[in-house]
């Protein structure tokens, strides 16, 4: 198992060369930190029966911006190849939306030398299929658990049987053999306090002294604040839960899908500071007002 959180720069390139020669590719070889030119890694592949470099830069951060992608792409047209080339950013976080236009425009524009990003929930995701344990760090170890949601005295069939037992007309060789499938979805518990007094020169317009609670939904994408119900549920039962074995739940039910965290605790903490600025943001509009009187 591999923390993401916890590896430095270096240690990020050792896991990234192994994952990528269990991925297939071929002569995967650091380049010399010494002289570090943008290509953290270097690799090849055979597509169609011709031999393409790939340069990987490797970036443990929580966001890669565009000028990383933009300097990717000067360091690929000046290495030294003798066939197609192209790039590869990896990153332990996400990209920007300047990185991700800007790496779409080289492939809508058949550039030859594209570039392709993988984030952290790609690079869970491909960890996954070889083998490879890799978490975001601290916010999905610690999570890695869940609320029960059903009697764990009683069979995960029991309701369904249950709830037949008051149909007519449908007798028990009817029933179809049940089949049972449970959704793991990471939720994020914000729990924030504001005081805070804005005033001018005229005295206090506003002022806030409130504690604000929500939940999201944590996978990959933007968080979403999760429905009323499913909020009352988390935040009830914050230390009802048990822990995620993958192995224990596949004896209960047929299908299992767990879905992973998509951002690291920061990324979390960022957008919630953000989405509580923008619920507490207020435009106030000043009116001055004069008034005259004759003098006679």
């Amino acid at each position: 198992m591999a923390v993401l959180d916890d590896l430095s720069g270096f240690e990020f390139e050792d896991v990234m060369e192994d994952v990528f020669r269990n991925l297939g590719y071929e002569n995967v070889r650091q380049a010399e930190r010494t002289a570090d030119e943008g290509r953290d890694v270097l690799m090849e592949e055979v597509v169609d029966g011709t031999r393409r470099a790939i340069i990987v830069e490797c970036k443990h951060t929580d966001t890669v911006g565009r000028p990383v992608v933009q300097k990717l792409h000067s360091a690929i047209a000046t290495f030294d190849f003798d066939g197609p080339k192209r790039g590869m950013v990896v990153t332990t976080g996400r990209f920007t939306n300047p990185a991700q236009e800007y790496a779409n425009r080289l492939q809508q524009n058949d550039d030859p030398h594209p570039i392709e990003l993988l984030d952290g929930e790609d690079l869970r995701e491909i960890a996954d299929e070889i083998g490879l344990a890799l978490y975001n760090g601290r916010i999905e170890i610690l999570c890695d658990e869940t609320l029960r949601p059903y009697d764990p005295a009683a069979d995960v069939d029991a309701s369904v049987e249950e709830a037949f037992r008051d149909i007519e007309n449908i007798e028990a060789v009817d029933l179809r053999e049940p089949h049972s499938a449970v959704m793991f979805r990471p939720v994020v518990a914000v729990t924030a306090d504001t005081n805070a007094v804005f005033e001018t020169s005229v005295g206090v317009i506003h002022r806030i002294n409130e504690r604000t609670r929500f939940v999201v939904h944590a996978e990959r994408g933007q968080p979403q604040v999760v429905d009323e119900d499913v909020g009352t549920l988390v935040t009830e039962n914050l230390h009802a839960t048990v822990h995620l074995d993958a192995e224990q739940f596949a004896e209960v039910f047929d299908d299992i899908e767990e879905r992973r965290f998509g951002q690291t605790q920061t990324g979390y903490k960022e957008w919630a500071v953000e989405r509580i600025q923008q619920h507490h943001t207020t435009t106030v509009t000043l009116q001055v007002r004069s008034s005259t009187s004759a003098v006679r």
